[in-house]
C-alpha cells in the first residue's frame, strides 16, 4: 500500500478515538452541572416551603451530586456496546490471556501505591511552585481526588467509574490500538487516560496507571484491571481519605508515607529481581514510528489534549 494512503489510515482509525473522547467529555460536564443545577433548585425549593432564607444550603451537596456522571456512563456504555459488535466484546476486549496468581496481583498493587507516591512528590514540588506566587493546589486535589461527599459521587468515583473507564480506556481504546503493537497501544491508551483527567495533579498519575492497567489487560484479563482501579480508587482514595480525616495533617502524612513508602520499597524489590524478565518484555514488541506520529498528529488526539489543557488551566485558576 501507498505510504500516503496508509498514513490517511491511520490517521483516520485513531481520528475517532481522539473525537469520541471529546464529546464524552464534553456530556459528562454538561450533565454534571445539569445535575449540581437540580441539586440546588431542590435546596432553594425545600428553603422556600420552610419559610427559611437559603440559611442552610448544602454546597457539598450541590458541588458532590454525582448522578449527572452516572447518567452519562450510563449513555455512554449503551452507546459502545451498541456500536462495538458483539464479536468484539466476546473475543477482544473480555478473552483472558494469562492467570493471576495472588502473589502478582499484590505486585501490581504495590506499583499503584508506587506510583501514587511518585505523584505525591510531584503535587509536593507543584505546590512549592504554586507558593511562590501565592497561590495553593491543596483544595483542589482535595476536590478531584479526595473522599466522596454524598452517596452518588461514591458510587460513581468507586465503583461505577472503574467499570467504566476500563471499558473505555482498556476495553475500546486499547484493543482497538492493539493491532498496531503491544507497547504502542499501552502507551497511547495511557496518554489518552492520563490527558483524560483534565488536570496537573491526577494526569501524571492516571498516565503511570495508565501503564499498569494496560499491560494487566493485555497479559491477564479486564477484569483485573477493574479490581486494580476499584482499589485505588476505593481504598487508596476514598477510604484512606476517611480514615485519616480525623488525624492532625502531620500523622496523616506519616501513614500514608509508611503505606505507600513500604509498597514502593517491595516493588522496587521485585522489579530489580525480575529486571531480566522486564527488559525482556520491552524488547519483545516495537513501536511503529508511522503509528506514534499519526497517534499525535491527528484531529481527534490534537483537539482533545487543547481542550484538556484549557481545562487544567481553568482548574488551576
Amino acid at each position: 500500500m501507498d505510504e500516503k494512503l496508509i498514513r490517511k489510515h491511520l490517521r483516520r482509525e485513531f481520528r475517532v478515538i481522539g473525537w469520541l473522547l471529546v464529546a464524552y467529555f464534553g456530556i459528562l460536564n454538561i450533565m454534571a452541572m445539569a445535575a449540581a443545577f437540580s441539586e440546588a433548585g431542590c435546596q432553594i425549593l425545600r428553603a422556600l416551603s420552610r419559610g427559611e432564607f437559603l440559611r442552610n444550603v448544602d454546597l457539598d451537596g450541590i458541588l458532590g451530586n454525582g448522578w449527572g456522571y452516572i447518567i452519562t456512563v450510563a449513555i455512554g456504555m449503551l452507546f459502545l456496546f451498541c456500536w462495538k459488535e458483539d464479536r468484539f466484546w466476546r473475543e477482544s476486549v473480555l478473552s483472558c490471556h494469562g492467570r493471576m496468581r495472588a502473589g502478582d496481583f499484590a505486585v501490581l498493587a504495590c506499583l499503584c501505591m508506587a506510583a501514587q507516591l511518585v505523584n505525591s512528590l510531584w503535587v509536593s514540588g507543584l505546590e512549592s511552585v504554586m507558593n511562590l506566587f501565592d497561590r495553593s493546589v491543596t483544595g483542589i486535589l482535595e476536590n478531584v481526588s479526595g473522599k466522596s461527599d454524598t452517596f452518588s459521587m461514591f458510587l460513581y468515583a468507586s465503583i461505577l467509574a472503574p467499570i467504566s473507564e476500563e471499558l473505555i480506556f482498556r476495553g475500546y481504546i486499547l484493543q482497538t490500538l492493539r493491532p498496531y503493537g503491544r507497547k504502542f497501544a499501552i502507551v497511547c491508551s495511557a496518554f489518552l487516560f492520563g490527558v483524560f483527567h483534565g488536570n496537573l495533579l491526577q494526569t501524571p498519575y492516571a498516565f503511570l496507571m495508565g501503564l499498569i492497567l494496560g499491560y494487566v489487560t493485555l497479559e491477564y484479563h479486564i477484569g483485573w484491571s477493574v479490581a486494580l482501579h476499584g482499589f485505588n480508587n476505593l481504598v487508596l482514595a476514598d477510604l484512606l481519605a476517611r480514615v485519616t480525616e480525623g488525624l492532625s495533617e502531620q500523622i496523616a502524612g506519616t501513614v500514608s508515607l509508611v503505606l505507600l513508602g513500604g509498597a514502593t520499597i517491595a516493588a522496587g524489590v521485585v522489579l530489580i529481581v525480575k529486571r531480566g524478565q522486564i527488559g525482556q518484555y520491552l524488547r519483545s514488541d516495537w513501536m511503529d514510528r508511522r503509528c506514534v506520529k499519526c497517534f499525535f498528529t491527528n484531529s481527534g488526539v490534537i483537539a482533545l489534549t487543547v481542550l484538556m489543557a484549557l481545562n487544567a488551566l481553568v482548574v488551576m485558576g
